[in-house]
């Protein structure tokens, strides 16, 4: 917790608390350190409303917060279920992809507050087990990050039957979540059948270690990721995809090899990462220098792996043609600043911070007359961003509205666009669901740059002038 709080200057912690025994440990921990420390501390509570018991939970909360004299802040989802089946994301995702989007909304509120969840070294267990199954990579094995950016969690190191003891002599009061016993989820069954052979077999302090080589392979990650930027610039955007000559990673160290072409295949727009053994006959297919015959891989969600004679591709295929009337829809997910190349030739969408106020200026003489490049307030962006085409029901608030929302399709259809143009358009989203712009058209009111902002993102889409033609004129 000094560290965590040394690194970021903290100068209030609020702890996300969800009243079972590992958050009410975390609180009760957090508050001897902070009274050490002179800090001010806070409870945060998000509320799925996905269990009969989740109300009892929050009053719970609430009830210890105000006998403890700490301010609180709750927040709640609202058909969560109903959005994670529209959304194709399992329950568990759906879940915490709010859960955390919650918090970014708080933090942004409160510049020198951190957040520390209960996440602890048995967590970090069950989820290293659980992407070694999965037959993860590094970045799998690693398992939870100890921080990311104002989210910290400090008790990785510390085991559940460490935190079950200090809350049994301390008398700590806490909620049990009837669900942790269930087998029908994976995490439970690695908890309550896999971890107490580990535990035999393993003898004291295994949890520990096995936590403790998570961690350490992350920091082993950060070097791998630095020789990664060095080779990235030779990485091109093309129709499509993102290519790369074949004999550079011919010649790139055989370790290093698996990791580009991860890279390649997050930045092309994978929503889900590929296993280790997929990376594994990828490699094979790189072949060694001189290698020159072509394959094809299936890396499922519309994306694939060519090998060509000169060159590496990873994208997506084209099996259309504007002859077909509208283009198919499309869903990429962007992880971080960089290049990402569109499909069906949409053109190459760079997402880039501006790092000096001259740069600034720069960019809006650029803008000026420019469609395809905005200018955006970085602290209302939070990554990871999504670009799709459009989709029924889709709303935003356009620029110029003074924040009042609309209906996309009633505000193309005062712009006049064809079918084919409206559905060729492309949507930026934050994590969230929010539109952030409309590709070409307008920008959305909420990340829009004020006379506060501080720091900026420039967007811009560069694209072939024949297909803006064919768009136009279709």
């Amino acid at each position: 917790m000094t560290r965590f709080s040394a690194e970021t200057g903290t100068r209030e912690i609020w702890v996300a608390c969800s009243g079972g025994l590992d958050s009410m440990a975390l609180l009760s921990l957090v508050r001897e350190f902070a009274g050490r420390a002179g800090i001010p501390v806070g409870v945060i509570h998000f509320n799925h409303g996905l269990r009969p018991e989740a109300r009892d939970d929050e009053l719970f909360i609430a009830t210890h917060a105000l006998r403890s004299g700490l301010p609180l802040i709750v927040g709640q989802a609202r058909n969560l279920r109903d959005d994670a089946i529209s959304d194709h994301l399992s329950l568990e995702t759906a879940a915490r992809k709010v859960r955390y989007a919650f918090f970014q909304r708080f933090l942004k509120s409160r510049e020198q507050a951190v957040i520390v969840t209960a996440h602890n070294a048995t967590d970090q267990v069950e989820t290293i087990l659980m992407n070694l199954m999965r037959g993860s990579g590094l970045r799998g094995v690693k398992g939870i990050p100890r921080r990311r950016g104002r989210i910290g969690r400090p008790l990785l190191q510390v085991t559940r039957a460490e935190l079950a003891d200090y809350v049994s002599r301390n008398r700590i009061a806490y909620r049990e979540d009837p669900s942790n016993c269930s087998l029908e989820f994976s995490r439970n069954r690695v908890r309550l059948e896999l971890l107490p052979v580990i535990r035999k077999l393993g003898g004291n302090g295994v949890e520990e270690r096995i936590a403790g080589a998570g961690l350490r392979l992350a920091a082993d990650l950060k070097i791998i990721d630095g020789q990664l930027d060095d080779l990235w610039p030779h990485v091109k955007p093309v129709r499509s995809g993102l290519k790369v000559e074949r004999i550079l990673l011919q010649k790139s160290p055989t370790a290093l090899l698996p990791h580009i072409l991860g890279r390649m295949i997050r930045r092309a727009g994978a929503v889900k990462q590929v296993s280790a053994r997929v990376l594994d006959d990828l490699c094979a297919l790189v072949g060694s220098p001189g290698e020159r015959r072509e394959s094809r891989y299936d890396l499922g969600g519309g994306l694939i792996f060519r090998a060509l004679p000169e060159s590496i591709f990873i994208g997506i295929e084209e099996k259309w043609s504007r002859s077909d009337g509208e283009v198919p829809a499309y869903q990429i997910a962007l992880p971080d600043c960089g290049l990402y190349q569109l499909p069906h030739n949409l053109g190459t969408l760079r997402i880039g911070r501006i790092l000096a106020k001259e740069n600034l200026l720069e960019s809006k003489t650029l803008k000026e007359g420019q469609r395809f490049l905005e200018i955006v307030d970085a602290d209302k962006l939070h990554f990871p961003l999504e670009v799709r085409n459009r989709r029924p029901g889709d709303r935003f608030q356009p620029l110029g509205l003074q924040g009042r929302s609309c209906k996309l399709k009633n505000f193309l259809a005062d712009r006049h666009l064809s079918r084919f143009a409206r559905s060729a358009l492309s949507l930026l989203l934050d994590q969230e669901g929010k539109i952030i712009w409309v590709v070409g058209e307008r920008l959305d009111h909420r990340f829009r740059i004020t006379s506060e902002s501080r720091s900026f993102i420039e967007l811009f889409l560069n694209h072939d002038l024949r297909s803006e033609r064919c768009i136009q004129n279709h």
